[in-house]
């Protein structure tokens, strides 16, 4: 199906994209989790916003809804400017990532479209 995730650094912007699609398993998570640490430890995040663009991602199953929190987790840990996140298109995965908000001390805004987040 191929890759699952795009993460770009749009220096020009001091913005780092990540655009997320389709359908998350288990080991999905753990690898993008290690690539977008990856990327972050080779900037300074406070000086970007991040912008994670999720409307194509699928509802995940509910052994996957920790490594929800676990990205979360990462993205407030990383003390980016601003965090903002395009709500996905899927009123089932909204839900989902609604319920782990509530889990984190999320510190970011949910916007509805790219245009948005970029004006933000």
């Amino acid at each position: 199906m191929g890759k699952l995730y795009d993460i770009t650094l749009e220096d020009e912007k001091d913005t780092l994209f990540v655009k997320v699609r389709g359908f998350f398993k288990e080991e999905d998570a753990k690898v993008y989790l290690s690539e977008f640490q990856t990327m972050v430890n080779t900037i300074d995040p406070s000086n970007y916003t991040l912008i994670v663009d999720a409307r194509e991602q699928e509802p995940v199953e509910k052994n996957v809804m920790g490594d929800i929190i676990a990205v979360l987790n990462i993205y407030l840990r990383a003390k980016f400017k601003k965090l903002i996140i395009v709500n996905p298109t899927s009123q089932t995965l909204k839900k989902q990532v609604e319920k782990c908000v509530k889990e984190v001390d999320f510190k970011g805004t949910f916007v509805c479209s790219l245009e948005e987040a970029y004006n933000l």
